[in-house]
């Protein structure tokens, strides 16, 4: 049985998520980022940048990051994944979300929030990327009930975490986006996001 490492960031939820959503048996083990226990020998040994979430299999080869685990568990299980005629755009949203989108945030958050001296620039700069992913994906979502029309997909897993705990380090939270809001609630009400979220929160 493979043992997911895991942290209560969006980054474990999106694997934690994935993962239960394609019906696979793991245990689960939460590494401390609060004590660094990501830079332990032994963490470092399952990854060598130190860093989380880690799917381990039965045999020791491991899978890091929450897109790798996420089309580990897709690609295994045949679920999630986009009709033939929708590919293109399921890379598409996928890269959006996790090489523009999520970076800003986690940017925004050691920058602006983290950091001993916050960066007013830095924090106005991510805040304004931000804006303007969050808006885009808004309008889509105005004319999609999930980002593919073929329905729910890894593409609704990668973004949950970031509508529910990303985004609500915003003020006013998700509440500014109807679209992404209406979408969030209807993802949120999925017993395998409950069950995701719970293990990696």
């Amino acid at each position: 049985m493979p043992t997911l490492y895991t942290v209560t960031t969006s980054n474990g939820q999106r694997a934690s998520i994935a993962l239960e959503e394609c019906g696979i048996t793991y245990s689960v083990r939460t590494v401390d980022l609060l004590n660094a226990e990501h830079r332990s020998e032994a963490m470092l040994a399952l990854n060598p940048f130190g860093r989380m979430p880690v799917l381990q299999h039965d045999d020791g080869n491991s899978i890091y990051g929450s897109l790798a685990i996420g089309m580990h568990a897709a690609n295994s299980s045949g679920l999630l994944l986009p009709r033939e005629t929708e590919r293109d755009q399921f890379y598409h949203w996928l890269g959006i979300l996790l090489t523009d989108l999520a970076p800003a945030f986690s940017a925004q958050f050691y920058l602006g929030i983290l950091a001993p001296q916050p960066d007013e620039w830095a924090n106005a700069l991510y805040a304004d990327i931000i804006e303007r992913f969050l808006t885009g994906i808004d309008q889509h979502l105005a004319e999609h009930e999930y980002f593919l029309d073929g329905g729910y997909s890894l593409v609704d897993v990668m973004m949950y975490p970031t509508a529910t705990t990303s985004m609500s380090r915003m003020p006013g939270g998700v509440s500014k986006y109807p679209n992404i809001e209406r979408w969030s609630g209807l993802s949120g009400a999925r017993e395998a996001v409950l069950q995701g979220m719970a293990i990696s929160s």
